[in-house]
Parts: C-alpha cells; sequence; structure tokens
C-alpha cells in the first residue's frame, strides 16, 4: 500500500512538472510535415531552426543542448512573446522529417529559416535566407529586429490601439452606474447649495 502512494505522488509531482515546463516552453518540436506547414501558414512571423540530434552522448549532443537553451531565450525575448512569433525546431536526423530539410535545402547543421505570413523570407535578389552554422543569441535577435522591424512595430502598436479601444469602452460602460448628485436627488439645485455654503 506505501508504494502505491510513492506511485501516485511520484506521477503527480511529475505531471506537475510537465505542466510547468510545457506552459513556458516557447520552442515547439515538429511533429510531422503536416504540422510544420500548419503552423507556417497560420501567418505571422515563424523562426524555424533545422538541427540534427542523435542519441550518441558525445560532443554534438553537447552542443545540440547548448544550441536548444539558446534558441529558447530567443524565444523568450518579451517583444516576440508580444507578437507571438513561432518557434519552431526540426530534427532532421528523423527519417520522417529529412524529406522537409531537403525540400527547403538544408546541409549544413544548425540552419535557420524564416516565414512571414507563410512565404519565405528572401534577400533583395529573390533569393531564400538561410542562416547557417553556430550564431549568438544576439546575433539572432539582432537578424529578427532588423528584418521584422517594421512588422514588430506595426503589430505593437495595433496591439496598443486594441488596448485603448476596450479601455475607452470598458469606462464608457461603467457610466450609466455612476451618476452625479445633481441628478439623483429632487430639488437639489446646485446654484442654491453654493449659496447656502458662501
Amino acid at each position: 500500500m506505501k508504494n502505491y502512494g510513492k506511485k501516485i505522488s511520484g506521477m503527480m509531482l511529475l505531471g506537475t512538472l510537465l505542466i510547468s515546463v510545457s506552459s513556458f516552453a516557447k520552442v515547439r518540436s515538429v511533429r510531422d510535415r503536416r504540422d510544420f506547414e500548419r503552423t507556417v501558414s497560420r501567418g505571422g512571423i515563424v523562426v524555424v531552426l533545422f538541427y540534427q540530434a542523435t542519441r550518441d552522448r558525445g560532443e554534438l549532443r553537447r552542443e545540440n543542448k547548448e544550441l536548444i537553451a539558446m534558441y529558447e531565450d530567443v524565444s523568450n525575448h518579451k517583444p516576440y512573446e508580444d507578437i507571438d512569433i513561432a518557434f519552431l525546431k526540426v530534427n532532421r536526423a528523423r527519417p520522417d522529417l529529412a524529406d522537409l530539410a531537403a525540400l527547403y535545402g538544408v546541409e549544413v547543421d544548425p540552419a535557420y529559416i524564416f516565414f512571414k505570413d507563410g512565404k519565405r523570407l528572401t534577400d533583395n535578389n529573390k533569393e531564400p535566407i538561410v542562416l547557417t552554422g553556430p550564431i549568438s543569441r544576439i546575433d539572432l535577435q539582432t537578424f529578427i529586429d532588423t528584418r521584422y522591424a517594421q512588422h514588430i512595430q506595426q503589430v505593437v502598436a495595433d496591439k496598443e490601439k486594441r488596448t485603448q479601444q476596450m479601455l475607452a469602452e470598458e469606462n464608457e460602460s461603467w457610466k450609466p452606474y455612476f451618476y452625479p448628485r445633481d441628478i439623483m436627488i429632487r430639488g437639489y439645485q446646485p446654484a442654491e447649495r453654493k449659496e447656502n455654503m458662501e
């Protein structure tokens, strides 16, 4: 009976831990090609990290941990949370996702590709932009901030406008419930009250 109680409390603790971790994780692992296409086509900004994770316990595993930690740090950047940038990671070592990497021409790990409103980000020559190799958190944030500056500013301005509009509507909705005293008291004349006070 004691072991049963320990198992239940252990499962509850594990469940709580998983829920708390998943609620803070901004980076989503791509499950399959359909999941990837659905996320990209939903609109907005999508940043995709292609990497190759294996089960061995060598240098590559340590590098991948650092890479994913850096990527999650970028995804937790407050302005990116505010405008709902989607951060995806694709493990191209998985056989079912290898064709996705080939489709986008990813041959080097790690590689970052970018989408906006379902379309791949291109340079001035209409060539798809791919960042490859190890880059720092600052470099990735600078790239996102530079390439999407106008979009970020527009989304923030739209959200601020909606917030102000909602606050104004809320303030208006309360007005009928707060009558001035002049309206509530019959026979009250503000001019008479002023004379009596002098």
